[in-house]
């Protein structure tokens, strides 16, 4: 390859579209000598002609017919090698590392990154779940561009970007001694069993020091890997668990779950973006921290049972009496979800606005 010169085969191109080697000349702004001269040194390396020179101009042999595909096929490699590479540069195409815990993928970020994507489709995004000090760690040693974590969480020496605040709830199954209440202390559940995710995750964390600050510890009977696997372990009555707001009104809503407002400030948790610096950022990496600093439109819309952040505790849920014989018990209101237990009973998800 490096006995062929882009410059060459796209004198040769001319020479073959304007007929002339003096046509060709002015078009490229180049001496019509320094082209044939070209020419003919090409031709002298190939060893064969490429063109039939006659008093009327010029005419492609067969080797230059083929010398003539080839060398359209690699301008136009080369064109499109350009723009992709233009593209990397003004960032509107690239691989983004993100790493995230497990809130924020439960919550806004699929939205956000769909439409972040949707913007620059040439991007794409490589995404990582775990927990936040492995997130840290993560983007400290380079494994990540971007993280997304629990603010709770330390991160020295690295830059922090304000990303969204979430509400931690109390998660109690069906039947419980506590769910009859409206709302709840983290001091009263310290005497019940819990269901955790992970060691060192940034909810285990807040509930571990708030349990320190009260005297007590926390008792964890069951750990999972997942939002999905603690709601469920509840359920069955293995515990009670501390959840974001969110999660629990999104998908992950179960009949036979109880959800009580904490009435403890570090109730509200804020989750930040964490990268090592932002002028070493690529530049398709700082259009989506541009992007995710934005205020998001579904931070508070899809959460009807839960309290504003900066509100009194206001989420209850909580089952309802099973109707008389003979007749069904209709309740109005607001926001209520309903749903049967495992005896056939009908249960509802009750809100106090506050």
């Amino acid at each position: 390859m490096h006995r062929y010169d882009l410059l060459t085969l796209e004198l040769f191109i001319a020479v073959v579209e304007e007929q002339s080697i003096a046509a060709a000349g002015e078009r490229a702004h180049i001496a019509a000598s320094a082209i044939s001269r070209r020419i003919s040194e090409l031709e002298a390396m190939l060893g064969t002609e490429l063109f039939i020179r006659h008093s009327k101009g010029i005419e492609l042999t067969e080797a230059g017919t083929v010398l003539l595909h080839h060398a359209r096929t690699i301008r136009g490699s080369v064109s499109l090698m350009e723009a992709e590479l233009r593209d990397f540069a003004s960032g509107l195409r690239g691989l983004i590392r993100v790493a995230a815990n497990k809130s924020a993928i439960m919550e806004s970020l699929p939205m956000e990154l769909a439409g972040f994507l949707a913007l620059h489709p040439l991007i794409r995004i490589d995404l990582e779940e775990g927990i936040s000090p492995s997130i840290v760690q993560l983007v400290a040693s380079n494994g990540a561009d971007i993280g997304i974590f629990g603010g709770n969480v330390p991160a020295p020496g690295l830059h922090i970007v304000p990303y969204r605040q979430d509400e931690l709830i109390a998660v109690l199954p069906l039947g419980h001694p506590l769910a009859d209440r409206s709302s709840i202390a983290f001091a009263d559940l310290l005497a019940h069993d819990f269901v955790c995710l992970e060691t060192g995750s940034s909810i285990e964390t807040l509930c571990r020091r708030a349990a320190s600050d009260l005297g007590g510890e926390v008792r964890i009977r069951v750990r999972v890997g997942s939002f999905e696997g603690q709601l469920r372990f509840i359920e069955s009555g293995l515990g009670i668990g501390i959840v974001p707001r969110q999660v629990f009104d999104g998908q992950l809503r179960r009949v036979n779950l109880v959800a009580l407002a904490l009435e403890d400030p570090w109730r509200i948790r804020p989750l930040n973006i964490v990268v090592r610096d932002t002028a070493t950022l690529s530049l398709p990496a700082r259009r989506l921290v541009g992007y995710l600093e934005r205020p998001s439109p579904n931070e508070t819309a899809s959460c009807p049972t839960g309290a504003s952040p900066r509100g009194a505790p206001s989420l209850v849920s909580v089952p309802t009496p099973a109707p008389p014989k003979g007749g069904r018990r209709i309740e109005r209101g607001a926001g209520r979800a309903a749903g049967r237990n495992r005896d056939g009973s009908q249960n509802a998800v009750r809100e106090d606005m506050g």
